[in-house]
């Protein structure tokens, strides 16, 4: 089930003219020109789709409610849907492990890691003292394949390995309540935090956390975003927003 009146539930970049787009209202997931916001090719699902993994130029995983993960094809283009995965509950977040799939459940608060055919290689669960996450809703993987979890219930975001060993946690009050979550590059993070309507930028080598956008730039209530480094670009999606995204020159 869809919850919250955003439209869009978060966008990833394929290339630096296009980026694809989840609608939950609409239940399609969309590619869409990066410079003219013109939609090159459209997809229905059957289920509100969530988060978008992109795995390679051509392949991309996307969360869906209804317990399910939507495998999409990006050629010359054009949009296909691929497999659907039935997972173990509902999940929101999902990333990638080489070429492998990682989703996040919430309840109760686990990660686990799959193949492309649904088979599971590897789980993160654990309970009482000595759990790790609350709500592990973000998901994203450096390009140095550690993957990246921003946790709203603990306000930290969480690094692991591809085993699912935890290895870093970072904590910082301008984390706030993060949400979307995106690697620029082995050393960086953008995270939205939803407390105070601010993007940060995480360095993960020095665990140093600076603001770089807030309200007086016209944020509020942040979704998720994509960042282009040919442009220059930070896409924003914001939940007062139903079916726009906001555009940021970022120097």
């Amino acid at each position: 089930m869809c919850t919250g009146p955003c439209a869009i539930k978060d966008i990833a970049l394929v290339s630096p003219d296009s980026f694809l787009v989840s609608n939950g209202t609409k239940k399609t997931i969309q590619l869409v020109n990066s410079r003219t916001g013109s939609t090159l090719s459209e997809v229905s699902t059957p289920h509100c789709p969530y988060r978008i993994c992109l795995m390679g130029g051509e392949r991309a995983a996307v969360s869906m409610s209804g317990n399910q993960v939507q495998l999409v094809h990006v050629r010359g283009g054009r949009l296909t849907l691929g497999t659907v995965l039935d997972v173990k509950a509902d999940c929101w977040g999902v990333t990638h492990s080489g070429d492998n799939i990682v989703v996040a459940y919430d309840s109760p608060p686990w990660l686990e890691v799959m193949t492309t055919d649904g088979r599971v290689l590897r789980q993160c669960k654990e309970s009482g003292a000595a759990q790790t996450f609350k709500r592990p809703y973000f998901l994203t993987t450096s390009s140095d394949g550690f993957i990246y979890v921003a946790d709203n219930g603990v306000s930290a975001i969480i690094k692991l390995d591809s085993s699912l060993h935890v290895l870093q946690t970072f904590s910082d009050p301008q984390l706030g309540r993060p949400f979307g979550l995106i690697s620029v590059n082995s050393d960086t993070l953008l995270a939205c935090n939803f407390n105070n309507d601010s993007i940060v930028h995480v360095n993960v080598n020095s665990g140093k956390v600076t603001t770089i956008l807030g309200r007086e730039d016209g944020i509020v209530m942040l979704n998720s975003l994509a960042y282009c480094p040919q442009q220059r670009k930070l896409f924003v999606c914001t939940s007062t927003q139903t079916d726009s995204i906001q555009v940021y020159q970022i120097d």
